[in-house]
């Protein structure tokens, strides 16, 4: 992967993008599911912040690198899904406008952002998605994405109303993370059946994806070390190649030297015939 402050600013973009699609995921689902008001003005910040980053990377990065027989206008169209994602669509009905009233306006707009977003996401971890691609912990990461929103939901559904300490969507979450990182705090503990298989998943889920990253990191690491040796093999054969040339090319400057020295000495020898030949005479 190249190493630039352009391939860097991207793989960190890229991640706060997957983040940002997971909170506008859970404010969507959780506009089903009650989610408190303090909740949706946290995720209506964050989106507000990926959103500015968004714009940096389209102007500094897409708009300013266009290739000139690209005109503008076609530039946009190429790009419209950058305009969406740098729009701050959850802050401004969430935190500026309060569409609270309006919760399938809401609706709409976060599966329009998280389209978007999905979109701009496959641009910006072009780079990035060298090792994963391969491995295939991209989609492993979609799914997983998937596993934490409609599993925290489904735990609340059948958790909700039986088990005091599952309240709300926020705490259906909160126990979905904590048991796909196997941390277990025990402050949440399913009492139904099916709250306990789900959990079950979750867990099975999280240890399933972290041994798939596990593995992908020391793919990546391995392929670089591999990368290293083949151009460290190259290097060395170029040298080597030129070391020959070097040696042949002073060979055949001895063998010219050689010849001249010879054609001298035949010369000389020459010459010395003819002052023998003529003081005998």
């Amino acid at each position: 992967m190249k190493r630039n402050p352009q391939v860097i600013f991207e793989a960190v973009l890229s991640v706060l993008i997957i983040i940002d699609i997971l909170v506008v995921s859970l404010l969507t689902l959780g506009l089903l599911a009650g989610i408190k008001v303090s909740s949706m003005y946290s995720a209506g910040s964050f989106d507000l912040i990926i959103s500015i980053l968004i714009l940096l990377d389209f102007v500094f990065i897409r708009l300013l690198k266009k290739p000139s027989d690209i005109s503008f206008t076609q530039f946009l169209k190429e790009k419209w899904a950058y305009i969406i994602a740098f729009i701050p669509l959850t802050f401004a009905s969430v935190n500026l406008f309060h569409l609270f009233f309006l919760n399938t306006v809401i609706f709409f707009l976060g599966l329009l952002k998280i389209y978007a977003l999905f979109i701009v996401l496959k641009t910006t971890a072009k780079e990035i998605r060298k090792y994963p691609s391969k491995t295939k912990l991209d989609y492993a990461t979609f799914i997983l994405l998937l596993i934490i929103i409609f599993g925290s939901y489904l735990f609340m559904i059948v958790e909700r109303g039986v088990n005091p300490e599952v309240p709300n969507y926020e705490s259906a979450i909160w126990y979905t993370l904590v048991s796909m990182t196997t941390t277990g705090y025990g402050d949440i503990v399913p009492i139904t059946v099916i709250g306990r298989i789900i959990g079950v998943f979750l867990i099975l889920s999280g240890m399933a994806y972290l041994s798939l990253v596990t593995a992908t990191l020391a793919y990546s690491f391995i392929d670089v070390f591999r990368e290293e040796i083949a151009k460290f093999r190259e290097k060395t054969t170029e040298e080597s190649e030129t070391s020959k040339e070097k040696s042949e090319t002073i060979e055949e400057k001895i063998d010219r030297l050689q010849n001249q020295l010879d054609e001298m000495n035949s010369k000389m020898d020459e010459l010395q015939g003819k002052l023998d030949g003529s003081k005998k005479e």
